[in-house]
């Protein structure tokens, strides 16, 4: 009895012991750009623990150790350096198998808003806070594939202006804009129906449409839409769902199967996800795709990652070419047509690898805004004894003769402040240019390609365990902050 009360009282808090381990993986492990010393960096967060803990030091809990952990990740000013939640983690679990119910009634858009300047962007303060006024109309920057906003035709690129009798625009102050925006959230998750008030397209349609909230998958699969004069879009969400590459290059099959002559790949917003999903998807538009070697921080000779893939086959080697895992695909496809691909500043990780290789090959141009600046290096979560994680970058990336990847890509038609002009004329000037490039017209008819179920991922264990090692993705708080 002695022994266990001596013992118990050196314990350190749950707290403590949390803050601990990740910063023991940051100190050991990290293997991102960030160029601080790691002991210093992590120093000048346990007084910030000892603050949030001083009332209760023995027995703080987590949820006290929790924010400080995720700034001291956050003020590395790395992107692929983050903390991830119990909850957090378990979405996206839910999400890599493609399907994710929202734990609430929803209609399945997000939404951005802009200040009222020249170029829309908002002018922050030291502590984050807005400083610029700020337009209370919003941009729809996504439609979640099957959801009930989806299926009443509101489209990316309306402008939002109101609901029911209300209009954005008749808020006095942000206090009253935010308090129009959280009545709306509840008349959604109360599952009663509610006329939204869009401005579309450049002629400025007025439109209203009814919408009901339900449950919904938020998960954002990939879609095609073949246009009439032969062009297909493919919209590429995010990299975050096993078997997504292969759905891919089913989607590309039926847009060779109507005789398409040229794909836009939009991968605008795709914050990134497994970058074996990219490397087969990749593979639909690539007769051979370039090698890129995953580098790890401890022992490269021994574990560097070499993904590859050919004729149809993914597979991951190591440097003296044993393979260490491999998938088939079946029925695997080869656009030989025109290619172009668009990119915005959240375009990130998985994203950016993809972009890189259509630029470094020529195979198409790159349209849109510079990507997010983390396309070489990979993110690996660890998981922290509360449930949680701690993410960051663990490997570099390199092209087969030892280039490193860019940190990011730089369009080679750059569109500044596109999602604004949108928001203000109904052009969406990245894609505009992109159909031009085609021959297109950007106001010609277009036809959807019906969906086919999504496929499987299959692989053995240890490919699968591979997959788990070398995946990353960039929280997008865009994409999620302001899901409705």
């Amino acid at each position: 009895m002695f022994i266990v009360l001596l013992c118990s009282s050196a314990f350190a808090s749950p707290a403590q012991e949390v803050f601990d381990q990740a910063k023991s993986y940051l100190e050991t492990q990290y293997f991102g750009p960030s160029s601080v010393n790691m002991l210093e960096h992590t120093a000048k967060y346990q007084p910030v623990l000892d603050e949030a803990c001083k009332e209760d030091k023995e027995t703080c809990t987590f949820d006290k150790a929790e924010p400080v952990i995720a700034k001291m990740l956050f003020d590395l000013q790395d992107k692929h350096a983050y903390y991830i939640s119990k909850a957090d983690l378990a979405q996206r679990a839910a999400n890599s198998t493609g399907n994710a119910a929202s734990p609430v009634a929803r209609i399945g858009i997000t939404h951005q808003g802009f200040c009222n300047t020249p170029t829309g962007d908002c002018e922050r303060d030291e502590l984050g806070n807005i400083k610029s006024p700020q337009i209370y109309d919003r941009l729809i920057s996504n439609v979640v594939p099957g959801s009930p906003a989806e299926k009443v035709g509101l489209m990316y690129g309306d402008r939002w202006v109101g609901y029911n009798d209300i209009l954005f625009s008749s808020a006095s102050d942000v206090k009253i804009a935010t308090e129009q925006r959280a009545a709306f959230t509840k008349i959604v998750q109360a599952q009663q129906p509610v006329t939204m008030k869009i401005i579309r397209g450049i002629d400025r349609q007025d439109l209203d449409i009814v919408v009901t909230g339900v449950i919904i998958n938020t998960v954002n699969l990939p879609t095609m839409t073949l246009r009439s004069d032969g062009v297909g879009v493919l919209l590429i969400r995010d990299w975050l769902v096993q078997g997504l590459g292969v759905k891919i290059h089913g989607l590309v099959k039926q847009a060779i199967d109507k005789n398409a002559s040229a794909i836009v790949i939009d991968q605008r917003d795709n914050g990134g996800g497994y970058p074996s999903e990219r490397a087969i998807a990749q593979g639909a538009f690539f007769e051979k795709s370039e090698n890129i070697l995953r580098v790890p921080r401890y022992e490269a000779d021994k574990n560097t990652v070499v993904e590859r893939y050919e004729n149809g086959v993914y597979a991951q080697l190591n440097l003296q070419g044993t393979v260490l895992g491999s998938l088939k695909i079946d029925n695997p496809v080869l656009f030989q047509g025109s290619v172009v691909m668009l990119v915005n500043k959240s375009c990130a990780s998985a994203c950016e690898y993809f972009a890189s290789a259509v630029q470094r090959a020529k195979r198409g141009s790159i349209i849109g805004e510079e990507t997010a600046g983390i396309g070489n290096t990979n993110t690996y979560p660890f998981a922290l004894m509360n449930g949680g994680a701690a993410s960051m970058p663990t490997v570099r990336a390199f092209w087969a003769d030892g280039t490193p990847l860019p940190s990011s890509v730089k369009p080679d038609i750059a569109t500044p402040n596109y999602e604004f002009n949108l928001f203000n004329t109904g052009v969406d000037q990245p894609l505009q240019k992109a159909l031009e490039s085609f021959g297109a017209k950007a106001s010609a008819n277009v036809s959807s390609i019906t969906l086919s179920p999504l496929l499987d991922f299959t692989g053995s264990s240890v490919m699968d365990s591979l997959m788990q090692r070398v995946s990353g993705n960039l929280e997008v708080a865009q994409n999620t902050a302001n899901l409705q």
